[in-house]
């Protein structure tokens, strides 16, 4: 009779916990930024219960005793409350199970308009994986974007991941933390990384708590950055760390500086420049490009040559003919990739991009440029140009990809600089698609001289 009692009275403590869990709910938000720039572009609304039960906890509370559903509810409730104190062009992260996504209680939460809004799962197995299936995709079809959380290597999670095709995929803040000093967690977010490529996703990393983090996670190619490094989570919306957006800008300055690639991009673009080994003619580098334009998944790639006079023209690219000169003066990010020797980056969405480089691009209907220079500082050829027609983040690998295809391209100049062969038909017929500058591009060099 006694253990009955001791049952029952365990069980009315439970509930009553859970109860008050369900009315000290609060909601704290914490800024995640674009780690190439640091700039904001989101905030995680996060549950606190104000005592010092861990949240995970007070979650398993709830559950034992019956009233997970409502706690998430009001959880979500306070979550999508707090998007009037976030700035309109801001994306809001809110948390949900599983399992509760389906549930009457919280599908009643996600009607209407959910754009702005992301929806964070676990990437845990849901009871019902259907039932899953649909809830997600019913909020994306109401606008929102949806992100794993916790995302995991094991075999069953990657199969899960894949089938959800999240959005964006969040690194488990146990892989994040210390990864600029661990070789095996480098790795992982690496593979985690490119799958997320595959899928389509963007790649967010959590529990950022020191700048080498912050630094590793740029290097790997992580899109987004979370954590008390950055800004701790606040009842207000925190501001960023002065600190943090100069570690990441100067991280990413970093990437696009000169070194020598990696080996697998090096790999990589070796099969799309082979047809430049033997390039003697501009014929020659059209294919070259076209091929590269495809390898690398860009919109077009165009390659502009420079004459003595700072004057730069396009002389071979895969999309339409561009006949215009341009004073590289007129385009403080081509004359600093020439100058310099580092690849440039511009993007119509980016206010701090060149405003003249946004104007072309506007001008042209694309959206981002990655600008790799020919030649070198002291002598420069011209600029490879890699554009896309919507905004697109440029990775490392595609950084050390241009950078590669570049040097072969510089090659191939120098050789068709040094050739003196008679133009032939395909020439002549090359020469007038392209609005007459066969001339211009065999002689680039040696007007230079």
């Amino acid at each position: 009779m006694r253990d009955i009692r001791t049952q029952h009275s365990g069980a009315d403590r439970v509930s009553r916990s859970a109860s008050r869990q369900l009315e000290a709910v609060q909601v704290v938000l914490q800024p995640i930024v674009d780690i190439t720039t640091g700039e904001l572009v989101a905030a995680e609304a996060l549950a606190r219960f104000g005592t010092s039960d861990a949240v995970e906890e007070t979650f398993a509370i709830a559950y034992a005793a019956g009233r997970g559903v409502d706690l998430e509810a009001a959880c979500l409730r306070a979550a999508i409350a707090k998007r009037s104190e976030v700035p309109a062009d801001i994306l809001l992260n809110v948390n949900v199970s599983p399992d509760a996504l389906s549930h009457p209680k919280i599908r009643a939460l996600l009607q209407g308009d959910l754009s702005g809004l992301v929806i964070e799962v676990t990437e845990h197995a849901a009871s019902d994986s259907s039932g899953l299936a649909t809830a997600l995709a019913e909020v994306r079809r109401r606008g929102a974007l949806i992100a794993v959380d916790d995302a995991s290597t094991g075999y069953a999670g990657l199969l899960r991941l894949t089938a959800l095709r999240p959005d964006i995929v969040k690194l488990d803040r146990h892989l994040v933390s210390g990864a600029g000093d661990r070789v095996d967690q480098a790795a992982v977010i690496d593979a985690l990384v490119s799958l997320s490529r595959r899928i389509g996703a963007t790649v967010l990393g959590e529990g950022i708590e020191t700048l080498e983090d912050l630094g590793m996670l740029a290097e790997l190619d992580v899109d987004y950055a979370q954590g008390w490094a950055i800004a701790p989570p606040a009842m207000s919306l925190p501001r960023i760390s002065d600190v943090a957006v100069r570690a990441c800008r100067q991280a990413r300055a970093a990437v696009m500086a000169p070194r020598l690639p990696d080996s697998g991009a090096a790999t990589t673009v070796r099969a799309i420049t082979a047809s430049l080994a033997g390039s003697r003619r501009p014929k020659d580098l059209q294919a070259a490009l076209t091929a590269a334009s495809d390898g690398m998944d860009v919109d077009e790639i165009a390659l502009s040559t420079l004459d003595s006079n700072g004057m730069l023209s396009e002389a071979s690219g895969t999309g339409p003919h561009d006949q215009r000169f341009y004073d590289i003066r007129d385009f403080p990010a081509t004359k600093y990739s020439l100058t310099t020797g580092v690849v440039t980056e511009a993007h119509v969405s980016d206010l701090r991009s060149d405003p003249a480089e946004r104007a072309l691009l506007f001008r042209d209907g694309l959206a981002s440029v990655l600008i790799a220079p020919l030649g070198e500082p002291e002598d420069p050829l011209g600029v490879l140009e890699f554009r896309h027609g919507t905004h697109r983040r440029w990775t490392k690998r595609d950084v050390d990809l241009a950078r590669t295809l570049a040097d072969h391209v510089t090659s191939a100049l120098l050789r068709m600089h040094d050739a003196e062969w008679p133009l032939d038909d395909a020439d002549v017929e090359y020469d007038l698609a392209r609005g007459g500058r066969t001339t211009d591009l065999r002689s680039f060099h040696r007007a230079q001289r």
